[in-house]
């Protein structure tokens, strides 16, 4: 269960939760990416049903993405990105793309030495 600063209220939680959402969907099924764990997000999707469910507003003109999450089960999310605007995907996909950069320029790369030998430590 993820736990919010105290200061956010539902409505804020709740979309800290669908972009979320989206941004891993996006990152699995278009770019075969995984940023999460299944059990986080499935962790993930569950929370944001059960809050979603408890929320005393209009959901699809109180939130950010309720315009597409508002019938979101938490089974899958393979459609979510389909369902977007055409202005949030490109926003979102576009996050979700600098994501994966930054990701591979982070990862190690191995030393070579002047003689062209790779230092065993």
């Amino acid at each position: 269960m993820i736990r919010f600063p105290r200061r956010w209220n539902a409505i804020t939680c709740i979309n800290y939760l669908q972009r979320k959402i989206i941004l891993n969907s996006i990152a699995y099924y278009k770019y075969d990416k995984s940023f999460v764990s299944d059990s986080y997000f499935d962790e993930m999707s569950h929370q944001l049903v059960q809050m979603q469910k408890d929320f005393t507003g209009n959901l699809e003109a109180d939130t950010e993405y309720g315009y597409m999450m508002y019938d979101f089960d938490g089974s899958t999310g393979f459609d979510l990105p389909d369902r977007l605007f055409p202005h949030d995907k490109d926003y979102l996909t576009q996050m979700t793309e600098y994501y994966i950069r930054r990701q591979e320029k982070s990862k190690p790369v191995k030393k070579i030495t002047k003689t062209g030998r790779r230092k065993l430590f």
